[in-house]
């Protein structure tokens, strides 16, 4: 039982150490978006807000995918 622990723990503590070590690499940083820009996660990219829509009652602008949506809904 001791063997089986001692193994378990030569191949999962380098596991460990890798991902933590790399946890900072894998994350992405917004641009410095400039001139009332938003950062879209999508695309990666800055990208300028669009004049929102007449939406009708009950509906908003979703400026991402530039049309008008029902309250609730992404």
């Amino acid at each position: 039982m001791r063997n089986l622990l001692r193994r378990s723990a030569l191949v999962v503590l380098p596991v460990v150490a890798v991902s933590l070590l790399s946890a900072g690499t894998g994350s992405a940083e917004p641009l410095n978006c400039v001139n009332g820009q938003f950062w879209d996660p999508i695309t990666n990219t800055c990208q300028t807000p669009r004049p929102a829509g007449d939406c009708a009652p009950g509906q908003y602008w979703n400026a991402l995918s530039n049309v008008c949506r029902p309250l609730g809904q992404l």
